[in-house]
């Protein structure tokens, strides 16, 4: 929270619920979360107040919570508890809510986590925007990836790709996270260029969708390796490949320092094309902030879930 209020001033309730503790009742606590300003300008300090409901008393945290919210500011409302799971006792909090924040990265369980999430949004529709954290991560690669077709000649093979292999780290603490990453960048990938889902197949580490874009059938796959290397980064290898003549391959692999991409694009007949981009690890409270410039529904988040979903729901063969 010191990182948001930074530069989001804000009242920031913390609402713990502890249903298994006894006795029942609740407890709280108010702080001031306060930064020096450059000089000449005031100093602002922000509102934190924790509450802690035990036992029965979570059911009433909601009428503890409501009286503290301002008027007349909009209110987020920041899911940190794993899969987005909201109880009952939360309906009242979720009706004033303009925004929820939630993180896919923290899905022990991307497979029934994402289209969990993806029908709470679509229920919540009418008055609730979603943000997800995890967006946010992959979003240096989609730009890597979309910039890689800027010229008018690397352009025309977005029509030809026959297959498109993400790789992550499945032995990392965190392989669950990047699961759903690729999960997200492959439904972005799927929404962008207009490919339907046809079915998957599963084969231990490995998930296989095939999938119908308009002019042939694409492979996705979906695997997670071991890596030997530092950072945090998202994946650690991109590729697309592109039928036609000349054929063509794209790819992006993350570096052992976890800070470096090497982007390559290799055109049958030609010069392969590489660069090495320095890719930043953002941590939680930057993602936040910069998730926290756009206000309205991110569409192109919502395509890129509900379809990574409908690959996930394809029939298997």
């Amino acid at each position: 929270l010191p990182g948001l209020t930074e530069q989001n001033p804000c009242r920031a309730v913390v609402m713990i619920s502890q249903p298994e503790t006894k006795p029942a009742g609740f407890s709280a606590m108010i702080s001031a979360q306060c930064h020096l300003s450059p000089s000449g300008r005031k100093q602002v300090c922000c509102e934190q107040i924790n509450i802690t409901a035990r036992g029965e008393a979570v059911s009433d945290l909601d009428h503890v919570v409501l009286p503290l919210l301002v008027s007349g500011l909009p209110v987020y409302l920041w899911w940190r508890s794993g899969e987005y799971k909201p109880p009952k006792t939360f309906g009242q909090i979720l009706r004033v809510a303009s925004h929820v924040m939630v993180d896919s990265a923290r899905f022990a369980h991307p497979e029934s986590g994402l289209p969990g999430l993806a029908k709470s949004i679509s229920d919540s529709a009418a008055h609730l925007s979603f943000l997800d954290l995890n967006w946010g991560r992959i979003t240096p690669w989609r730009e890597l990836i979309a910039q890689c077709f800027d010229s008018p000649s690397a352009r025309t093979y977005l029509d030809k790709l026959t297959r498109v292999r993400i790789e992550y780290e499945a032995e990392s603490p965190r392989h669950a996270a990047q699961g759903s990453q690729a999960l997200l960048l492959a439904g972005w990938l799927s929404t962008r260029l207009n490919w339907t889902p046809s079915k998957t197949s599963l084969a231990g580490a490995r998930r296989t969708f095939i999938v119908k874009s308009p002019k042939s059938s694409v492979e996705i796959q979906i695997e997670g390796r071991p890596f030997e290397g530092g950072g945090k980064g998202v994946c650690f290898g991109i590729s697309l490949e592109a039928a036609g003549t000349p054929a063509a391959k794209f790819s992006f692999v993350r570096g052992a320092d976890g800070r470096n991409v090497e982007t390559r694009s290799e055109i049958e007949g030609q010069q392969p094309i590489s660069r090495t981009v320095r890719l930043e690890v953002r941590n939680e409270a930057y993602i936040v902030n910069e998730e926290l410039q756009y206000p309205h529904r991110d569409w192109g988040y919502e395509d890129a879930l509900a379809n990574a979903v409908r690959m996930l729901e394809s029939p298997e063969g």
